[in-house]
């Protein structure tokens, strides 16, 4: 199971170090992606003066974009083979002169576009995903209760990996994995899928939401990893009431009832009481709205796009049943022993000797699907701080939620750096927890100073999946974006924020933070929002009115706009949602590296450490279904 490269690269790459210095180098020798990896911001793009395409882009570059579509340009970044173009561009600047040659019927791409295209496509990580055997894996319907397709996929595909490398780990050391600690383990879909046949684990949930673990064991009870319980109520009005009650009715019918008519109550209002409106909780009112109820039992509606083939596994009888247990618990730290101790613990065997009665030590291997930010941090320490730890199969999300370790980044032209509060915040943060993990990554030294540093904007943007864009998802986005930097460019002009400010000397770091005031944080909108940039502003206005710090001041600032200011501001700045378009794409091209440098830095953390006896990353799922698909994976020795 183990690869023969622990790294999914290009095939120029056979040294694994040699591709870590080039990764590093290039990220921080060149301009260009630093600053389309955290120098631009989308709210400052018509804000700033010169607007951000002219200061960010060369000028042969804008002229080539100019010749072409938007999707075009998307095709070039993505997916068109560019080393015949590579070839006939460096063959014509060998020659001092230009090529003949075209692309898409006007001239050949810039050179150093091209070269920069190459760049960053040799030095991403691979996503192409290879099962280990043909076949998609199917889940119970059981068990199935409350995924979506994608998180079907996900957990379909991992549940698989996780039991393989179990086994995987079983060889390499020589005794067996015991027990299987999820991080985050949220409703547990994969834990529960991996206690369940045809697994059989035994799993630690560990989660800090109280509400995500009482669903979750409302749905053990379904899937039949735990009995329900029932409880014998005495009902003294139906007693003495003999018209209400039923003739011979079994005992305890009636508390049946209750009980059921008791859980029904609080499979309503349970949620909705907890729900903060973020989307994990919007995640745990879809599960009870799920919930099927009859008299004496509580079920769950099966989940209906379940495949055909997803049948319920006959149980074998010689093999032990897989079991769950749960730990509610924030975790803040990769240190797990003192956490699990009590549910790792062995419990007494019914009728063993004295001997037979003592515990025997855990191996546990830590998994995690999607934990955000710096709790996979948190996974991948877990195997050298904890010698109950023997592996560690861990896929990140979320790094827009990661701290930074070693303070701010710096940009050749701080005109480019958008310093709004959180950016500032976050950055002077020192989170010890944080990125980078290394001391590779944090030791290395280049033109701009020590350590490799990612903001938050460039580590937002990693998040994207450009690659699974239809014309209709990269439209849509750029009208989003086209918009919000609209709005930004009226909030500015009517003064409810302050304009950005440029600083005096371009190639100097400016010691004071930059008065960015409120960054107005619009958020998510209805679909109806979109369909015309009037609709848009009045829905954010709407929105940012209720603001309790500032909602004053917008609705102040924004009250007398007309349906004929919108059609203006439109008409004005039509000529910018290209140049907006372009540079995005670019942003979401190149924040592809940005997702390997930080899936890179954990790896390398567990080459550092003497008691890894093997680690790597590799795809576990497929990237269409599931951009995030990347594992670490570790192995102690």
């Amino acid at each position: 199971m183990i690869p023969s490269q622990p790294l999914p690269l290009a095939e120029e790459w056979t040294d694994p170090d040699a591709y870590v210095e080039a990764l590093l180098s290039f990220a921080n020798s060149s301009a260009i992606f630093r600053h389309l990896c955290g120098g631009v911001h989308i709210l400052d793009f018509l804000t700033r003066e010169p607007d951000l395409y002219t200061s960010l882009l060369p000028e042969h570059w804008r002229t080539f974009f100019d010749h072409h579509d938007v999707q075009d340009i998307l095709d070039l970044l993505l997916r068109d083979d560019i080393r015949p173009l590579l070839e006939q561009s460096r063959e014509a600047a060998a020659h001092g002169g230009e090529s003949s040659a075209q692309w898409r019927r006007a001239p050949l791409p810039p050179l150093d576009l091209l070269e920069y295209i190459h760049q960053i496509r040799r030095l991403s990580l691979g996503r192409d995903f290879t099962p280990s055997q043909p076949g998609t894996p199917s889940i119970p319907r059981k068990i199935a209760v409350g995924m979506n397709v994608k998180k079907y996929h996900e957990v379909a595909h991992f549940s698989k990996y996780v039991d393989s490398l179990c086994e995987t780990v079983d060889e390499q050391r020589g005794d067996p994995i015991t027990h299987i600690v999820d991080f985050g383990s949220g409703q547990s879909y994969l834990g529960r899928t991996l206690a369940c046949p045809p697994y059989n684990r035994h799993i630690v949930a560990i989660e800090r939401k109280h509400q995500f673990i009482s669903g979750a064991k409302g749905m053990d009870i379904h899937a039949k990893l735990q009995e329900k319980k029932r409880i014998n109520m005495y009902n003294k009005k139906l007693a003495n009431c003999k018209t209400c009650a039923e003739p011979d009715a079994p005992a305890g019918v009636d508390a049946d009832r209750q009980e059921s008519a008791n859980a029904k109550e609080d499979a309503t209002k349970g949620p909705s009481d907890a729900a903060g409106g973020g989307e994990e909780d919007m995640a745990m009112i879809n599960v009870f709205r799920d919930i099927s109820l009859a008299p004496g039992e509580i079920g769950f509606a099966p989940y209906r796009n379940v495949p055909k083939s997803a049948t319920e596994e006959e149980v074998d009888p010689e093999k032990p049943r897989g079991k769950m247990d749960y730990i509610e618990h924030e975790i803040r730290d990769g240190y797990l022993e003192p956490i699990i101790k009590d549910v790792i613990e062995a419990a007494p065997v019914e009728g063993a000797t004295e001997a037979q009665d003592e515990p025997k030590d855990a191996n546990v291997m830590v998994i995690s699907l999607h934990s955000c930010g710096n709790l996979l941090h948190h996974g991948v320490r877990s195997l050298t701080l904890n010698p109950s730890v023997k592996a560690i199969a861990m896929i990140g999300c979320c790094y827009n939620l990661v701290t930074e370790r070693l303070g701010p980044a710096t940009y050749k032209l701080p005109i480019l750096r958008s310093m709004h509060p959180r950016l500032t915040k976050d950055a002077v943060a020192y989170d010890p927890h944080g990125f980078p993990m290394s001391k590779r990554f944090e030791d290395y030294e280049h033109e701009s100073g020590t350590g490799m540093k990612l903001n938050i904007t460039a580590r937002s943007m990693s998040l994207q999946a450009p690659y699974n864009w239809s014309r209709k998802d990269s439209e849509d986005f750029f009208t989003r974006h086209f918009y919000r930097s609209l709005l930004q460019r009226m909030l500015v002009d009517r003064k409810v924020v302050a304009k950005p400010k440029n600083p005096d000397n371009l190639y100097e770091e400016s010691t004071e933070p930059e008065d960015a005031g409120n960054p107005l944080i619009v958020g998510s909108l209805r679909k109806s929002a979109f369909v015309s940039f009037s609709a848009y502003a009045n829905a954010a206005v709407t929105k940012l009115g209720r603001d309790p710090n500032f909602g004053e001041k917008v609705k102040a600032g924004m009250a007398d706009l007309t349906e004929e200011d919108f059609e203006r501001y439109v008409k004005d700045y039509w000529y910018a949602k290209k140049n907006l378009s372009v540079v995005w794409s670019l942003m979401a091209f190149s924040a592809a590296l940005v997702e390997a440098i930080i899936v890179v830095d954990r790896w390398q953390f567990l080459r550092e450490h003497d008691s890894v006896k093997d680690c790597w990353v590799e795809p576990v799922f497929e990237y269409k279904e599931s951009p995030r698909n990347l594992a670490v994976i570790g192995i102690k020795k």
